[in-house]
């Protein structure tokens, strides 16, 4: 099926460059895959689309754009049109900053993007939350809005990294998890005072380095008891509000949490876990299947793509069993870090490449 849907897409990408205004019919241009094999197709031109979600009106997906790690770089979000593949920045203005700490302010729009949420608020708004590591670490909140057949980005706060222990602590957020009141659950993968050799030696090791926070308006941020793991990556909530599903890269595990008692209900366990999707019912978990040691060796940072074996797993919500199973080792896209289901294709991004990908199931 993905061959033939490159073949389609070639074909009309083709077709189209005869006119800037689509095909003979009136369909709008498709934009050509750069690389496909029996299961992947790929579209690139997008750099490190590290976490996904879908627009409100389901034509759109919004990407964040990793931009590394110990030592971030500015990076920009994205937006794919689902319809015609293009992709162009996601416009971000500057607004009252009247949805995170008062506090946290913002001059620039210049962030390093990393991990990604988004929901309806209460009042009806869409709000989006994004890790970000630029100029400093925070969780930057915008609201989400509509505008000539597209979306666009407005400012409306964010919320700072603590610094604990007289200085020694500064966590370092990986990813994000809104409630409808615009209060949120953030990861610590790490301490940001710990040197990278001695984080990549925790993971070889085994060692916890971060934990769950939670932020409201009313309390700040708290640490959620009982969360604390080898470096904390994607985090879900449900739609009921009381339960966390968290992974955690270093154990490869994704575990599910009673937000009232802190009580983990269930535990899947496979290669090394990294961002969370809800939809359909289900919890979808993208994990890569490799080492820490072979990371280092095959995706250095001169690397633009890194091809490594990844497994996208569909989990049952109540009781993390496996629902289906992808598993993944293709030359046209690698080391997956999310997935996210889209009227049956599933989409997936990367932390480490030029491109996003999707396969149909």
């Amino acid at each position: 099926m993905p061959r033939l849907f490159a073949f389609v897409v070639l074909f009309f990408g083709t077709y189209a460059l005869a006119s800037d205004h689509g095909s003979r019919d009136g369909a709008p241009r498709v934009e050509a895959a750069c690389a496909d094999d029996a299961t992947l197709t790929a579209w690139c031109d997008i750099k490190n689309p590290e976490d996904l979600a879908l627009t409100p009106d389901g034509d759109f997906l919004l990407t964040t754009a990793f931009g590394g790690l110990p030592v971030p770089v500015a990076s920009k979000m994205m937006l794919v049109d689902l319809r015609t593949m293009k992709k162009s920045e996601i416009e971000i203005v500057l607004g009252a900053g009247r949805w995170g700490d008062p506090k946290c302010t913002r001059t620039t729009t210049d962030f390093s993007t990393h991990g990604l949420d988004v929901v309806k608020r209460a009042d009806d708004k869409y709000m989006v939350a994004v890790t970000n590591h630029l100029p400093t670490e925070t969780v930057e909140l915008f609201e989400l809005l509509p505008r000539d057949g597209s979306w666009y980005l407005r400012w409306r706060g964010c919320v700072g990294a603590p610094l604990l222990e007289a200085g020694a602590r500064y966590p370092l957020f990986n990813d994000v998890a809104l409630k409808r009141d615009g209060s949120f659950y953030v990861t610590e993968m790490y301490n940001g005072k710990m040197p990278f050799p001695e984080l990549l030696q925790a993971g070889r090791d085994g060692k916890n380095t971060g934990q769950v926070w939670f932020w409201s308006p009313d309390s700040g941020l708290s640490a959620l008891t009982g969360s604390d793991g080898g470096f904390p990556n994607g985090i879900a909530i449900n739609a009921a509000e009381n339960t966390l599903y968290v992974n955690y890269w270093f154990s490869g595990k994704t575990v599910k949490i009673d937000i009232a008692s802190g009580q983990i209900e269930a535990t899947h366990l496979a290669g090394r876990a990294d961002n969370l999707t809800i939809a359909n019912g289900s919890l979808y978990a993208a994990k890569h299947d490799m080492s820490i040691d072979e990371y280092v060796t095959n995706c250095g940072g001169d690397t633009v793509n890194c091809f490594l074996p990844f497994t996208i797993y569909e989990l049952d919500m109540a009781t993390l069993a496996e629902k289906n199973v992808w598993q993944f080792d293709s030359k046209a896209f690698g080391f997956a870090t999310v997935a996210l289901p889209v009227d049956g294709r599933m989409w997936l991004g990367s932390a480490h490449s030029d491109r996003l990908a999707a396969f149909a199931y």
